[in-house]
C-alpha cells in the first residue's frame, strides 16, 4: 500500500513567541553540536527588525546573491590555559579569537523607537520552509535534493556535490555549507523523530507553546484549521513563491486589547507597514480576526479560534 501523502507544517504564532531561543539551543545541541556545524542554525529565533540569520539575508535575496562568510558566525576559541595559569596580579580574561563582531540574532531584542513608550520589536522563528515547490530541489544539479511523501524537503549527502546551487536558490538562505564534509546541510524536520510518532524538538520544546505542528493537508488538524479555516496564518515573503510550509500568526495581539484608550497606542507599536511588507496585506484582516476573537472571548461568548489557540498540546503527528 502507498504511504498516505502528507504535508507536514508550522504555524508560529509570533504573539506568543518570547524569543528565549529553546527552540535553537535544543536543535543545536540535537542535530548541529559538531565539527563543521558550529554556523549552523537549523532553527533560530531573529528579533526583527534586526537582519536576520545570515545578516542581511532577505536584502542578499532580492539582488540575487549568495551569503558570505562574514554573514554566519565565526567559531570563537578561548584561551582556557590563562585560567589554569593565574599566578600574577591582573585578573584572567577570556577574550575569543577572533573577535566576535557578529554571530546569530546579534541584535537580540534591540528594537527601533526613541523612548520606552514608542519602542518596538518581535520575534520570529525561522528554520527550513519544507516548501510545497522548493526552489532548491529545482536548482540542484546532482539531484540530491527530493521531496519526501510527508513533504520533509531532505539533502542525499552522498549525491551532493558541493555546487551550493541550493544555497543560491533557496530564498531564506536556510541551506548550510559544510566546509569539512564539502556538502551542504539543512533542517531535516526531525524526520526520525516523525517516524516514531514524536513531533519536532523546536514544537514540543517551545515553551511558550507558540509553535503549532501537523499535517496541513488534514482539513481537521490545528495547523490547517488556522491557515485555511480561520486565516489568521500566513507565510513570510509570500512573493517568493515557494509554497512554504511555516505560517505565522503576525504580532497583532496585545496588552491593550479591550477598548481603553491606552489599546491605541499599543496596536500602533509595530508599524502595520512593516508587518505588511513581511506577511502581505492580509495583516489587516488577520488583526481584526484576532481582536474580536480575544474580545469574544473575554466577554465569556464562544471563540472556537481561541479554544485552538490556547489548546495544548498544540502539536499533532
Amino acid at each position: 500500500m502507498a504511504e498516505k501523502t502528507r504535508q507536514w507544517a508550522k504555524v508560529v504564532d509570533l504573539n506568543k513567541c518570547l524569543g528565549c531561543q529553546e527552540c535553537s539551543v535544543i536543535c543545536k545541541m540535537w542535530w548541529t553540536n559538531r565539527e563543521g556545524a558550529q554556523h549552523m542554525w537549523w532553527s533560530i529565533v531573529e528579533t526583527r527588525p534586526g537582519p536576520g540569520y545570515p545578516k542581511d539575508w532577505e536584502k542578499r535575496t532580492a539582488r540575487g546573491q549568495m551569503p558570505e562568510a562574514d554573514d554566519y558566525e565565526k567559531v570563537p576559541h578561548f584561551s582556557y590555559e590563562k585560567l589554569q595559569d593565574n599566578m600574577g596580579s591582573k585578573m584572567p580574561r577570556l577574550i575569543p579569537n577572533p573577535k566576535q563582531e557578529w554571530g546569530p540574532n546579534w541584535y537580540d531584542s534591540i528594537g527601533e523607537g526613541n523612548t520606552p513608550a514608542d519602542n518596538w520589536f518581535f520575534h520570529v522563528h525561522m528554520a527550513c520552509m519544507h516548501c510545497s515547490a522548493p526552489a532548491c530541489v529545482a536548482a540542484c544539479p546532482s539531484k540530491a535534493i527530493y521531496k519526501r511523501a510527508d513533504g520533509v524537503v531532505i539533502i542525499n549527502q552522498e549525491l551532493c556535490k558541493g555546487f551550493k546551487a541550493c544555497i543560491q536558490a533557496c530564498p531564506y538562505k536556510r541551506i548550510f555549507w559544510n566546509d569539512q564534509l564539502r556538502v551542504a546541510e539543512k533542517c531535516i524536520m526531525c524526520y526520525p523523530l516523525l517516524e516514531q510518532g514524536k513531533a519536532p524538538i523546536c514544537a514540543s520544546s517551545c515553551v511558550a507553546r507558540a509553535i503549532f505542528f501537523g499535517d496541513i493537508s488534514n482539513p481537521s488538524s490545528k495547523v490547517s484549521k488556522l491557515v485555511n479555516e480561520y486565516k489568521v496564518a500566513l507565510p513570510i515573503h509570500k512573493e517568493y513563491n515557494t509554497g512554504a510550509n511555516i505560517y505565522y500568526i503576525p504580532p497583532v495581539l496585545t496588552a491593550g486589547i479591550g477598548g481603553t484608550d491606552q489599546m491605541a497606542q499599543d496596536q500602533a507599536r509595530i508599524p502595520e507597514e512593516y508587518l505588511v511588507g513581511l506577511f502581505g496585506p492580509e495583516v489587516k484582516k488577520i488583526k481584526n480576526r484576532l481582536q474580536n476573537a480575544v474580545v469574544m472571548a473575554r466577554e465569556g461568548k464562544s471563540s472556537p479560534l481561541i479554544d485552538i489557540l490556547v489548546e495544548y498540546p498544540n502539536y499533532e503527528v
